[in-house]
């Protein structure tokens, strides 16, 4: 992703904040402006091109700022901020910044700290030289808030490139589009050598613009057709985009009587037995001194960055004094616990096109695994949902809203009893276990829902144990998730593989790949469809519900006992098929070959009743018979032995004339047809 990534500080005590905060990440600097003086984001830019010896691809985050107008976070920084998913926003902006298309000869990314940005960042095109930007058109409120670009054509046809002809600060515009300034600017790396001599001063999006437009460098400008900003410019706003609009609450160690409007952080424990506090009052604590607290009581719209209050509660003089260490050992005591937070966590399901089983252990551990699947909406929905909020006993009350059914756990004993898997609760109580859940410290509501047929064949159990994971820890870690979910099928007995969390984690189609070894790495190459395989998926693929409801654990445990004896090594040629057709589908649809991405469905589908023919039965070979004529290839996703079926029609008639046969002589009065279409984003966690 980034070879290097800076963060720049506005002196030496808020350097050693972002170390703290950083300490555990290997390829992050922390440079500090020089003399204890904000020299502005040019200046730091500068200086940190003198400091550091960089190459590759680098990424700046220009972090300075006292967060005066969100106090609540003053001590930690607005980079720092944890966003829905638990992760600070600084995480958020790597990964997302990560996306950007910069050349392999790498340059210097810079971008703002307490900004999210959201766009196509497949869109832009960094490979001119000087300096890049990146601008949205959007109204004149926005472009009075923002710096505002004017380009002239683009470089080249169909380029978001263009040649900026001027950059204009906050303009007084008073109607009409504008190219609105992202913050982002990509400098190639001999500008960046040439700026080192430059003086340490100066903003990068006032003094640098117009030195660029005199001929410092070449400099161009990405117009990308829509963004959408994330900034926490105040505390209202702090409550509002991450709260609820009425209370946020963050690593807080009391009993809370609140009357809205509240924003509470950073409380520790014992401090206080019960906090009230009135409409619209908010309140954190700062670790200073040996052993001291400083608690700070302020009103949500206190701006303390004009109206004296900084000054009068020398907060400068208190974060230069604090105790990192134990602020936080304070929230790291909060980590993955849902606090006096709700979350919500909704998840996709998966349809697999090639190469399941070969992801289950014990044969992913002794010959690697290599499966294609896809993250799907059902009829435009995620199916999957989990919901956790607190309560006020020490019980957990688990709801299964599709079956009905509720259940208050009102003892550890309860919780550790999560091996039978006819359990309807086994699952959720099984994710306790792996997420270390210390039952009697405080209670939950947990709420369940998968609303699609059980026995379905589309990952529903182990995406719906990968969502109560995530929702359970607060945040969503796909390598963690996916690991705890595997644990949770080890303790539930009922075995099973790593594809299919991975699969409704993470969004779009992807090539997921492990070798062998006891500990499996899953390594996952993102598949961009051509125009063709969409149109052809559109077109023709269908999903099919056969009525038939089967468990995956028995046919698994078959599936692994016949590769054990492995007959005239027949098991392991089957495998190596199996793995081979995954990377010949990926492949296929990344080229818009849909003769061969069908070959490999039928194959995976001939290669999964070879293995074991409990995959198929009188119902499932009745209903491909019927639709035989119309049908390319065709299989059962999942396990096999009923569940949903994926079928790729011969053309767009034939889709219509499966559909019409399987409708009019439904097989079941369960079976029918889901509209379904690739879901981009995959798992997704909010807090309510």
């Amino acid at each position: 992703m980034f070879d290097h990534i800076v963060i720049t500080a506005a002196n030496e005590a808020q350097k050693r904040g972002y170390r703290a905060q950083t300490l555990n990440q290997g390829n992050v600097h922390v440079i500090a402006d020089p003399g204890g003086k904000r020299v502005g984001s040019l200046g730091a830019t500068v200086n940190l091109l003198k400091k550091l010896k960089l190459g590759g691809k680098v990424l700046v985050c220009h972090s300075g700022g006292d967060a005066r107008r969100t106090p609540g976070y003053a001590a930690m920084g607005k980079a720092f901020v944890p966003m829905a998913d638990s992760r600070p926003m600084f995480e958020h902006i790597v990964e997302t910044m990560g996306a950007l298309p910069l050349p392999e000869e790498g340059g210097v990314l810079v971008v703002s700290g307490d900004v999210l940005l959201d766009f196509d960042y497949a869109a832009t095109d960094f490979s001119s030289r000087g300096v890049t930007g990146v601008a949205y058109p959007d109204g004149a409120f926005h472009a009075r808030r923002h710096g505002v670009y004017l380009a002239g054509k683009a470089i080249k046809k169909a380029s978001p490139l263009k040649k900026v002809s001027g950059f204009l600060q906050k303009p007084d515009v008073k109607s009409g589009t504008h190219l609105i300034d992202t913050g982002i600017l990509f400098i190639d790396w001999p500008t960046a050598e040439k700026m080192k001599s430059l003086p340490v001063s100066g903003d990068i999006y006032e003094e640098f613009p117009k030195m660029l437009l005199k001929g410092y460098a070449d400099f161009t400008v990405n117009v990308v057709k829509k963004c959408t900003f994330f900034h926490i410019g105040s505390t209202r706003e702090l409550l509002n985009l991450l709260g609820d609009g009425n209370t946020y609450v963050d690593s807080v160690g009391c009993e809370l009587e609140l009357a809205g409007g509240n924003v509470v952080t950073n409380v520790p424990p014992g401090r206080f037995k019960k906090l009230k506090l009135a409409r619209n009052e908010c309140f954190t604590s700062f670790p200073v001194g040996k052993g001291e607290w400083f608690d700070l009581k302020y009103n949500l719209d206190d701006n303390f960055k004009t109206d004296g209050l900084w000054e009068k509660h020398s907060m400068g003089e208190k974060i230069r004094n604090l105790d990192y260490k134990r602020l936080l050992e304070l929230r790291g005591s909060f980590k993955g616990d849902v606090g006096a937070m709700a979350v919500k966590v909704s998840a996709p399901v998966r349809i697999d096109f090639a190469g399941g089983w070969s992801d289950t252990p014990p044969i992913c551990n002794l010959e690697g695994g290599a499966v294609l699947n896809a993250a799907v909406l059902l009829d435009g929905e995620r199916p999957i949902e989990v919901v956790v909020k607190p309560r006020k006993d020490k019980f957990v009350r688990v709801v299964s809203r599709d079956l009905g059914k509720r259940r208050i756990l009102k003892s550890a004993e309860e919780i550790a009893d999560h091996s039978d898997p006819q359990d309807w609760c086994a699952l959720v109580k099984s994710a306790l276990a792996v997420t270390g859940f210390q039952f009697g410290r405080r209670g939950i509501d947990i709420l369940i829902s998968a609303d699609l047929p059980k026995g379905s064949g589309m990952g529903t159990s182990s995406i719906l144990g990968a969502a109560t994971i995530a929702a359970l820890l607060g945040r969503i870690d796909a390598a963690e998730v996916a690991d705890l979910t595997l644990r949770l099928e080890q303790e539930m007995r009922t075995g099973g593989g790593w594809q299919d969390q991975f699969g409704g984690l993470l969004g779009g189609v992807k090539l997921l790949v492990s070798k062998p070894g006891e500990k499996q790495k899953v390594a996952i190459t993102p598949i961009t469809l051509s125009e063709a395989s969409v149109k052809a998926l559109k077109e023709r693929a269908l999903l099919y519900f056969t009525g038939q409801k089967r468990m995956a654990r028995n046919i698994l445990r078959k599936v692994i006992s016949f590769y054990s004896e492995n007959p005239h090594d027949f098991a392991k040629v089957l495998i190596k098929s199996l793995k081979r057709d995954a990377h010949i589908a990926a492949e296929a649809l990344a080229k818009g070959d849909m003769k061969a991405f069908a070959e490999s469905v039928r194959n995976y589908w001939r290669d999964k009743k070879l293995l074991d023919p409990g995959s198929t039965n009188d119902r499932v070979d009745e209903i491909l018979e019927r639709i035989a004529p119309w049908t390319e290839a065709a299989t059962l996703t999942g396990a096999g032995g009923g569940g949903f079926m994926f079928i790729l029609a011969a053309s767009a008639r034939d889709a219509a004339l499966i559909k019409k046969e399987l409708t009019a002589n439904a097989p079941s009065k369960y079976s029918r047809f889901y509209d379904f279409s690739i879901d981009t984003k995959g798992m997704e966690i909010v807090r309510l």
